[in-house]
């Protein structure tokens, strides 16, 4: 925005702060207030000539600058005694006091000592004002300038972060580009925790889901990361499948034909809850419909992406009744005594069902487990008749062994790198490397934290008396990885 718009943007931030502060609490979206006036200049004599700097023969807009740059040096001083505060009144007051100030030197003292404060509100507020100076360009290089040699030395920490989103935010083309060659340089590398990077845009995606947070967004849509990563970039699609906004929505039906498998079928599942409409992912008559009609459409249901409902997939086939929206998967069959008679004979016919639905365009395996574990293909194969006549061979040829190695059958199925398993099994976890049922949950959602595969679970017989505790394991195992539960007999 032009600088008289953001000195209005941050007076208003800073005026409504200063009410917080004064009433013992922060308001959501506020930053800074006006600093004290500065009693200390020199007066001039009017009688004698002066021959310092200061001179009345200086040109006025020296003047003012050195005027300027001591009101800065007392305020800097006030500043730093209220940031280094152990009370958050007076880290919040700290933020005020650099209102009148839109200057390179301000801009670092505020992202040296607020910008990683612990607490929430100060941090917030520091990055809202930090936001207001992004369309400076000599601030905006110099921060970006200081981002960079801090994350190559030291990595992209929570400070760094904040800093990003600070910037991330803007609506200017050419920072927006120079942030992509920023991120170009770091993301996949060690200099970023993908952990942090994660938990950082769930957070943002629960708690921030604004404008600011969909340009930040967009701006990540368009790194070598996302475009290679699965994990990362179906954590920045629902991210923005989180914002209830009709811009986002827009957004994601251009950013469509650019994506496929689990991550376009988030998309979808996400346009079908929002409208009621269902054109697959041909996005020309998703836009066409979309500018015709989003006046008129659903708020979007927020969790679709996430744990999604069975009860309409539109094109999508479908393995007792989950969505099969992956190019990636992986069945996981239980072929445990347990399972003899009708139970296995309507798992195997299922299964063929699921397998002769996929597209060629999908790979896939199969894992089938008891007390061992026997893998079809250890490389995903692409899902050709050839293929799928062999799978379908293996399916009708499995017999049943003792005990339920779970754990271990998940863990084979995670090593083939899949957008999506589909495990089903009757029986808790018997026999295996862990056989605690929370513990595995535990277990593969820390696995399964920045590689976001979707581990869909289906229970056989847990409706019946005595299952409580495997029917919640199922259901749990599912919640916690972007999965479906689904009870079967």
């Amino acid at each position: 925005m032009p600088l008289s718009n953001a000195y209005v943007s941050r007076r208003f931030l800073v005026g409504a702060l200063t009410l917080a502060v004064a009433a013992g609490h922060l308001v959501d979206g506020l930053t800074a207030a006006p600093p004290p006036a500065d009693e200390t200049a020199p007066q001039v004599s009017p009688t004698r000539p002066t021959h310092s700097t200061e001179s009345a023969q200086s040109p006025p807009r020296l003047r003012q600058a050195d005027a300027a740059d001591r009101d800065f040096k007392l305020v800097k001083k006030e500043f730093l005694r209220k940031a280094r505060s152990q009370r958050t009144k007076d880290r919040l007051t700290a933020i005020t006091l650099l209102a009148d100030f839109p200057t390179i030197e301000a801009a670092e003292l505020m992202q040296q000592q607020l910008l990683g404060d612990s607490d929430t509100a100060v941090r917030e507020a520091a990055i809202q004002w930090l936001a207001t100076l992004r369309d400076d360009t000599d601030i905006a290089d110099k921060l970006l300038q200081k981002l960079t040699l801090v994350t190559r030395k030291s990595g992209l920490g929570p400070r760094e972060l904040a800093l990003l989103r600070s910037l991330g935010g803007t609506e200017g083309p050419e920072l927006q580009m120079r942030l992509v060659k920023f991120l170009n340089e770091f993301l996949g590398t060690a200099r970023v925790d993908q952990h942090l990077l994660h938990d950082t845009l769930d957070d943002l995606a629960d708690h921030h889901a604004d404008a600011e947070l969909l340009r930040l967004l967009l701006v990540f849509c368009r790194t070598e990361f996302f475009e290679r990563h699965f994990g990362f970039r179906r954590c920045v699609v629902q991210a923005l499948i989180a914002i209830p906004d009709p811009d986002a929505v827009t957004r994601l039906i251009h950013l469509l034909p650019h994506l496929d498998g689990q991550v376009q079928f988030d998309v979808v599942a996400h346009l079908m809850a929002t409208t009621g409409q269902d054109f697959g992912s041909d996005a020309g008559k998703w836009l066409l419909w979309w500018n015709q009609n989003q006046t008129a459409s659903r708020k979007a249901d927020r969790n679709v992406s996430r744990v999604p409902g069975v009860s309409r997939y539109g094109q999508h086939a479908d393995y007792h009744g989950i969505p099969m929206g992956a190019k990636r998967i992986v069945f996981v069959l239980d072929t445990s005594l347990s399972m003899q008679g009708g139970k296995i004979e309507r798992a195997q016919t299922e299964l063929l069902r699921a397998i002769d639905q996929l597209p060629p365009a999908v790979a896939f395996s199969i894992v089938f487990f008891d007390g061992t574990v026997r893998v079809w293909q250890r490389d995903l194969v692409p899902a050709n008749e050839q293929m799928k006549r062999i799978a379908k061979l293996m399916v009708r040829d499995q017999s049943l062994g003792a005990n339920t190695a779970s754990y271990d059958a998940l863990e084979a199925a995670f090593a083939l790198d899949p957008e999506a398993i589909y495990f089903l099994s009757d029986g808790e976890p018997v026999g295996g490397q862990i056989n605690n049922p929370a513990e595995i949950v535990a277990t593969f959602a820390a696995l399964n934290r920045v590689r976001r595969v979707s581990i869909h679970t289906i229970g056989v017989d847990t409706n019946l008396p005595g299952t409580e505790i495997f029917a919640r394991f199922m259901k749990t195992l599912a919640q916690a990885n972007w999965g479906i539960y689904q009870a079967v007999n």
